[in-house]
């Protein structure tokens, strides 16, 4: 009798899975943006970049959003002379990355100089701190964009207020 209960439950229509959750997870894990971004040693971030193509003060508008954690992102792109300055004005971890599009891969420490930012290679590798404000002035001509991680529960934002100027 067993047998026969076991070959009629093989004969059964299998109903289609119902992947609700599968996809709310997936929303829950993914961002949007149109630049990815590796910050060591967090997964890659999808965030949103400003490009940055004249001198002037502006704050940064178009944020993205790390989720489940609710981490702010944001990104800054320029093509920077040698002597460029961006003066930054907030509180966020700060990453550099030598490069004129996206994905960004590799953060650097070269071709720019830090002034009152702080040393936070322990959180991101490569990263900085800008908390008030600080400067990054440029020695070597290139591209660059400037990547900002905020984590607000440390009354950090990505909507730092920055001032260009050399380009």
């Amino acid at each position: 009798m067993s047998l026969i209960a076991g070959l009629s439950f093989q004969c059964e229509k299998k109903e289609e899975e119902d992947n609700t959750a599968l996809l709310a997870l997936a929303a829950l894990t993914t961002s949007s943006g149109d630049c990815t971004v590796t910050a060591p040693p967090r997964a890659s971030i999808n965030t949103w970049q400003s490009i940055v193509t004249a001198n002037g003060t502006a704050t940064i508008s178009k944020i993205g959003s790390v989720p489940v954690v609710g981490h702010q992102t944001a990104a800054l792109k320029l093509t920077a002379k040698n002597g460029t300055t961006v003066a930054l004005s907030g509180n966020s971890f700060v990453i550099v990355y030598q490069s004129s599009t996206c994905p960004l891969t590799t953060s650097t420490r070269t071709g720019f100089t830090p002034t009152s930012l702080t040393d936070s290679n322990s959180e991101f590798t490569n990263s900085y701190t800008v908390s008030g404000s600080g400067t990054i002035t440029f020695t070597a001509a290139a591209d660059y964009h400037i990547f900002f991680y905020a984590i607000p529960s440390r009354g950090q934002a990505a909507s730092v207020t920055y001032t260009v100027a050399g380009l």
